[in-house]
């Protein structure tokens, strides 16, 4: 569907390399999905040969966004751009981005609070709280990612508190 004027399927174990990517990243070809019928191309090659060789990819979760998808006209090359029209406005916001303000790094007290709701994440997670060992040698009963994670939601937590609480102090 996606060649014309070839002999034969070309490049079947790069097709299967694709489709397989795709498929673990749990991406969309979105101009297919958009145009399943269509007989469309990308490239066009010597002996009228073309071919759907360029695709945009994207995951599910931006489906939503994607108002339209086109293969363009090709200017001084043999591949033609592949197009997709995506409109955010519609969505509504939420509260942005959370950014830790490192003056915070300054105060002793702050520096104190987060030593502690490191030391008490890495107890709360921690496999066998009875065993006396280095917090290097530990074992957790969470993923390394998640402990992580664990520590930077207690952490924001503290700089948001601690930030609004220095505001207050200087009113």
């Amino acid at each position: 569907m996606d060649t014309l004027h070839y002999r034969s399927e070309n490049n079947p174990q790069s097709k299967a390399k694709i489709h397989e990517v795709m498929h673990e990243l749990d991406l969309l070809d979105i101009w297919r999905q958009q145009h399943p019928f269509d007989n469309r191309y990308s490239w066009r090659g010597p002996n009228h040969k073309q071919s759907r060789l360029d695709y945009f990819m994207i995951t599910s979760d931006i489906e939503a966004f994607v108002v339209s998808s086109d293969i363009g006209i090709s200017y001084r090359s043999d591949h033609s751009p592949v197009l997709i029209n995506l409109r955010f406005s519609s969505q509504i916001r939420g509260k942005g981005t959370w950014k830790f303000n490192n003056s915070l790094l300054r105060e002793t007290e702050f520096i104190d609070k987060v030593k502690g709701d490191i030391k008490t994440v890495i107890e709360e997670y921690e496999s066998d709280p009875s065993m006396d060992i280095e917090t290097e040698d530990k074992q957790f009963n969470i993923s390394y990612q998640l402990l992580w994670d664990m520590i930077k939601m207690k952490v924001r937590g503290s700089a948001i508190s601690f930030s609004s609480f220095q505001k207050k102090r200087r009113k």
